[in-house]
């Protein structure tokens, strides 16, 4: 009676969690196209400044397409850590 009674506590905070996983990987898929036509830019910009022999500019065209990978890594990550919690929750 007890195990019928958890599981109809945790159904909203179960179907809240599957919510949170579908609207999370939602969001990284579009934010992977959103952001894919400015890293693939700033490649050629990259390679523009590497032909050019502009070090600094270079640089910084490195550190900003390391900071979009960063990004999609760590969405990445967020929609892993969310569906794991989803699925945590839904077993309990």
């Amino acid at each position: 009676m007890m195990f019928v009674l958890k599981k109809i506590a945790l159904f909203p905070i179960s179907l809240f969690a599957a919510f949170l996983a579908l609207m999370a990987k939602w969001l990284m898929n579009l934010s992977a196209f959103v952001l894919a036509l400015p890293m693939l830019y700033i490649f050629g910009c990259g390679l523009y400044t590497l032909y050019c022999r502009e070090w600094l500019q270079f640089l910084i065209l490195l550190v900003a397409e390391f900071g979009c990978f960063l990004l999609i890594t760590a969405a990445t990550v967020i929609v892993e850590a969310v569906e794991w919690f989803s699925g945590w929750i839904a077993e309990r």
